[in-house]
């Protein structure tokens, strides 16, 4: 589910879009650095051409327990296509242990109407359990708030 807050015109008016509150378990199973989409965040659709602060928040929870490293690398797509610059990653070198955090990342980007905007998210590392989460004790989102008609 998307929200959308728009002001009255797209010259000075102010235009957010935001995913929901979500409640949700992605367990990423791929293969090493093969982003798969988080499919339990919605996409965002931009609604008119220009230049958005697009931020995202992503709570990975990573398990080991056996002595390993596990990495979870989050990035944004557009139209099926990274966004460069997007990326951030958490992990941890252990043996037993579990770590969750929230990351992510806030960027200028230029966008056209109808442009598609996902969540996606990979993993380095097969020993251990990764995965992205959302419930009320940390969320995952993406966010979109209209800057300007272009750079």
């Amino acid at each position: 589910m998307q929200a959308a807050t728009t002001g009255t015109s797209q010259q000075g008016g102010s235009t957010w879009l935001q995913t929901d509150p979500l409640t949700f378990r992605h367990d990423l199973t791929g293969a090493d650095r093969d982003y798969e989409p988080v499919s339990d965040v919605p996409e965002l659709t931009i609604p008119f051409p220009g230049v958005w602060e697009i931020s995202y928040l992503a709570r990975p929870a990573i398990s080991v327990s056996t002595n390993a490293a596990l990495w979870v690398t989050t990035a944004l797509f557009k139209n099926n296509a990274l966004i460069p610059g997007s990326e951030a990653i958490t992990g941890l070198q252990a043996s037993d242990e579990v770590i969750q955090n929230t990351t992510g990342q806030t960027f200028l980007h230029k966008f056209d109407a109808g442009d598609r905007v996902t969540l996606h998210a990979y993993r380095i590392g097969q020993t251990g359990t990764a995965n992205i989460l959302s419930n009320a004790d940390g969320r995952t989102g993406v966010m979109a708030h209209w800057v300007s008609p272009g750079f």
